[in-house]
């Protein structure tokens, strides 16, 4: 009878021993290196590690050598004569005896670290197992290449009508004959080959929740048949969290969001802020965003809220959320200026309740506090005015106002009036038939070979872009693309007239463009911008045909509109502390008044920065008094305000990190700049609020829409998104 299999007869050592007997459990074997000394062993059938230790004792050369062969120059192994369907073999292997046969003894070993694995009766389960549980990266790479040839094996089955009649089986080749669906190399190094078998619930939720936060998706995805089934099969089997689950942590997030982000605004010591008002679907939103400076002067950005308020608010509803949004972040006392657009409920609130009114005070007298919070008509009003900011009006929207209506009033009502009207009105034709028809959108790109761009609706820069691609065609293509759409063509009047009205306007696009910007536009470029283009549009006067007088009346309404910006104390020492301009923009009979200004802005904020530091501890006798030779006031290391405006004037260097040369100069920079010119933020946070509030998408209450939007405009600078 032929004894049962045990562990030492696929042993790597066991020609080291000779097999004697079986007793029981155990088996005897007599050692070969002893010989001719007879040492008769025992071990148990499924362990060798008596053996091994006996090697390790009385012939310690025998196991480094054998240690050394497999590790330069591994055993080849080879598969087994018949044909395979697992992946797996592509890891494993047989050894060859010294007859040059395939050992197929049931055992074959790993490819990767030698190891045998039991695989009676072609069962490659325990293959499987080893490799992913010791060598998880090939175990990523055997399914998806698995995947890949189970999509080929679809492809290309036969019908079970006609069958295949090739010889081999119709599933297609094994696994091992498709060597070219392995994935590059670079891609797997991006892939975690965790994610194949050991996604949580807790991971995917993770997931699903930062996908619908992140791509602005709604909540309803999560009850969509579709996207559940995708889901669990993705994930082999979990199950896709609830709407509730959702909410529960969406407040979890939220709060964490929130608690980040008051530390980071703590440690921040001037901030702008910028509010709007969003209606939609019968609902109305105010939003705000925060932006402020960090000390390597890159600019930080955070919102703030999106809150829901009444559809027919008042200026009084506008200053009340002002306030509290300010509050709840502790940052009454940091606002710069809060930016807005022109909106008259904005302008009236600021205007009645601002605390940068010029109103001369001729005499101070004082009243009595309980009178004051007893009177319900002063009462709530004489808090809220303690409290706001000053205001800024969105540069890029004032200049926008001037261009579509002062400037577009201007043409309309000059000598080339009816010539504007019919050319503009053959463009707007051009814009309509290719928004329309994707022929006409087809033919159009096949004649100007480019993309065609719309017109949006109050955007002045955008038509004038619009206008500009259709002049850029020549003669020709602009007759055969007019014949096409059946649109009347231009007269040679007309294309004149617009190819002149680009040319002429086109620092008022470039000035729009650059007001638009948010990163690397600060305050300090409005007055250089806008000095810039009235000094272009004046250079364009003395050189057109046409629009000498609508020239002259931009910049009449430039000067008008502008009027606040161009006496702002704030606005001119943020252009006199930006390296590109200094003082070089002024006349020279302004320059030295400014100048004295920035020195005794420095001399604040150096003062400033000296409270900070000495409110934080104990003060020394001697760091009290700043008299005589070794005292505060005169170290040699700390040049003086004056001395170091006046360096700093004097250089040519436009690059904005030469600031720091001038810490005194940088920290009125970071003052005067934190503001934006531009309420544009706010409305990019508006514009994600678009994809959530569909009718069909849209099921959060307005609390946890507002946590949504605040998520994941905040993800840059906060962790609540893992």
């Amino acid at each position: 009878m032929e004894r049962s299999r045990s562990a030492f007869d696929h042993w790597m050592h066991k020609h080291h021993f000779t097999f004697r007997d079986t007793r029981g459990r155990n088996i005897t074997v007599q050692c070969n290196l002893c010989l001719p000394k007879i040492n008769i062993l025992s071990t148990a059938r499924d362990s060798t590690s008596n053996l091994k230790k006996h090697l390790e004792c009385h012939s310690p050369c025998q196991m480094r050598k054998r240690q050394h062969s497999e590790i330069s120059e591994p055993e080849p192994l080879f598969h087994p004569s018949k044909r395979l369907r697992s992946a797996v073999w592509e890891y494993f292997g047989y050894v060859k005896d010294p007859g040059g046969t395939i050992n197929v003894d049931g055992y074959p070993i790993c490819r990767m670290c030698r190891k045998k694995v039991s695989a009676r009766a072609s069962n490659t389960s325990n293959m499987a197992h080893h490799l992913r549980d010791h060598h998880p990266k090939e175990f990523a790479k055997m399914n998806r290449k698995h995947s890949v040839v189970c999509r080929r094996k679809i492809r290309d089955t036969p019908s079970s009508d006609a069958p295949s009649s090739d010889g081999p089986s119709s599933y297609g080749p094994s696994i091992l004959e498709n060597q070219t669906a392995e994935p590059s190399e670079a891609k797997e190094a991006k892939i975690d080959p965790t994610i194949y078998y050991q996604t949580s619930q807790s991971r995917l939720n993770t997931l699903v929740f930062n996908f619908i936060v992140e791509d602005v998706q709604p909540i309803s995805i999560l009850e969509q048949p579709g996207f559940r089934r995708l889901i669990e099969i993705l994930s082999r089997g979990k199950k896709v969290m609830s709407q509730n689950a959702f909410i529960t942590k969406l407040e979890v997030a939220f709060n964490k969001m929130k608690g980040e982000l008051k530390v980071k605004l703590d440690k921040v010591k001037t901030l702008c802020t910028t509010a709007d008002v969003w209606s939609v679907q019968d609902r109305s939103y105010f939003g705000m965003t925060c932006h402020w400076l960090e000390d390597n002067l890159e600019r930080k950005s955070a919102a703030l809220a999106c809150t829901r308020i009444p559809i027919s608010y008042t200026c009084e509803t506008i200053i009340a959320k002002i306030q509290e949004i300010h509050s709840s972040y502790n940052i009454e006392s940091k606002v710069q200026a809060t930016v807005t657009d022109n909106g008259n409920n904005f302008i009236k609130a600021f205007k009645e309740f601002s605390s940068e009114d010029d109103q001369d005070v001729e005499q101070s007298h004082f009243e009595d506090l309980g009178s004051i919070l007893c009177d319900g008509e002063m009462g709530g009003d004489f808090f809220l005015s303690y409290f706001l900011p000053p205001h800024q009006r969105c540069a890029s929207q004032t200049l926008n106002l001037i261009a579509s209506k002062d400037l577009a009033d201007a043409v309309s009502k000059g000598q080339t009036g009816k010539l504007h009207s019919s050319a503009t009105e053959k463009c707007a034709a051009i814009w309509h038939k290719v928004q329309t028809s994707t022929v006409a959108a087809d033919a159009m790109e096949s004649i100007a070979k480019m993309k065609f761009t719309f017109p949006c609706l109050n955007q002045w820069s955008s038509e004038y872009y619009a206008i500009n691609k259709l002049m850029s065609l020549t003669d020709s293509q602009l007759n055969e693309l007019t014949e096409i759409l059946g649109v009347p063509c231009f007269t040679p009047d007309e294309t004149a007239y617009l190819t002149e009205y680009t040319d002429v306007f086109k620092p008022v696009a470039f000035a729009l463009d650059l007001l638009h910007g948010e990163d690397k536009c600060f305050l300090g470029i409005v007055i250089p911008t806008l000095l810039t283009l009235k000094r272009k549009l004046e250079e364009k006067a003395a050189n057109t045909r046409l629009f000498s007088k609508v020239i002259d009346s931009t910049v009449k309404a430039i000067d008008s509109r502008f009027k606040q910006v161009f006496g702002s104390s704030d606005a001119r020492l943020a252009t006199a502390t930006m390296p590109q301009f200094r003082l070089w923009w002024l006349p020279e009979d302004e320059r030295e008044s400014l100048r004295a200004q920035l020195i005794t802005e420095v001399l604040q904020v150096d003062q400033g920065t000296e409270e900070t530091e000495t409110n934080g501890g104990s003060v020394h006798e001697d760091e009290f008094f700043s008299y005589g030779p070794g005292s505060s006031a005169n170290k040699g290391g700390k040049r003086e305000a004056s001395e170091e405006v006046w360096l700093y004037l004097q250089g040519t260097n436009k690059d904005l990190k030469c600031l720091n040369e001038f810490p005194g100069v940088k920290k009125v920079f970071i003052k005067f700049n934190t503001t934006l010119p531009s309420s544009v933020p706010v409305q990019q946070l508006f514009n994600n609020g678009g994809n959530i509030m569909t009718p069909k998408g849209h099921h959060l209450s307005d609390e946890h829409f507002e946590r949504v939007l605040l998520l994941r405009y905040n993800s840059k600078i906060t962790t609540a998104l893992e």
